[in-house]
C-alpha cells in the first residue's frame, strides 16, 4: 500500500471504532481488554494520544517515566481518568483525517494501532467489528518488519521462530518452516502477542506453537 492508502485505512478503523465505542453501554466500558490490566476504556483512551499538540505530550512522558510500555499505559490511563466516554468517542471521530502519525513513527504504526486495538475492546466483549484482510495484511507486514526488535517490544513475544505463517482468508505468508495456519486476524494476533485465538490456528506450525507456550 501506498501511504495515502494506509491513511485511509487507518481512517476506516477509526470511524468503525467510534461507532463501535458510540453504541457501548456504560457499563461495559470498564470491561477488560485484550491488553493485559487494562480496560476498554484505557485502551480507546490510548488510541487519542496521538491527538495531543506535541506541547502537552512531553510533559506526559516526563511525568510518567519508565520503560516504553510503564509510560504509554501510565499515560494512558490518566487520560482515561481525565476523559469522560463521550469525549473519547469524539476525539477518536475528530481523528478521522487526521495523518500524523506518533512521533518517531510512521502512518504504518497508525495501521498496527489501530488494527490491534480494534481486538483488544471487542473481542473480549464478542462483538467482533470487520476489517478487510488486505488492511490487517498490512498491519502484519509492519510487525514481521520489525524482526523482534525495536518497535516490535511493546509486543509480548510469542515463539514462533522457525515457523511459516500462511493466511487461508488472504494471499499472505512470511517465515520459513512447519505451516501455521489461520485467518488474518487470528494470525496477526498471534503476532502482536495475543493467545486468544490460537486454537483457530491449524497445521503442524500451530501445534509446534502451542506445544512451546505451554511447555
Amino acid at each position: 500500500m501506498e501511504d495515502t492508502a494506509v491513511w485511509a485505512a487507518v481512517d476506516r478503523r477509526r470511524e468503525d471504532i467510534a461507532d463501535y465505542l458510540d453504541a457501548l453501554p456504560p457499563e461495559e466500558w470498564d470491561h477488560g481488554s485484550l491488553c493485559e490490566a487494562w480496560t476498554v476504556r484505557e485502551v480507546a483512551a490510548h488510541l487519542t494520544l496521538v491527538a495531543l499538540p506535541r506541547w502537552r505530550l512531553v510533559p506526559l512522558f516526563l511525568r510518567y517515566p519508565g520503560s516504553t510500555n510503564r509510560t504509554i499505559r501510565d499515560g494512558s490511563q490518566a487520560v482515561a481518568r481525565r476523559l469522560t466516554n463521550g469525549q473519547i468517542v469524539d476525539t477518536i471521530r475528530g481523528m478521522v483525517g487526521l495523518h500524523r502519525p506518533f512521533p518517531g513513527l510512521t502512518c504504518r504504526e497508525a495501521l498496527v494501532d489501530a488494527v490491534g486495538h480494534t481486538q483488544d475492546i471487542t473481542l473480549p466483549l464478542r462483538r467482533e467489528v470487520s476489517i478487510p484482510p488486505v488492511e490487517i495484511a498490512e498491519a502484519a507486514d509492519r510487525v514481521v518488519g520489525y524482526g523482534g526488535r525495536g518497535n516490535a517490544k511493546v509486543f509480548r513475544t510469542l515463539p514462533a521462530d522457525g515457523l511459516r505463517l500462511v493466511a487461508d482468508d488472504h494471499d499472505w505468508a512470511a517465515g520459513e518452516g512447519p505451516d501455521v495456519i489461520g485467518s488474518m486476524r487470528d494470525l496477526f494476533l498471534m503476532l502482536t502477542g495475543r493467545t486468544v485465538h490460537l486454537d483457530r490456528l491449524s497445521g503442524p506450525g500451530a501445534d509446534r506453537l502451542r506445544q512451546r507456550i505451554n511447555a
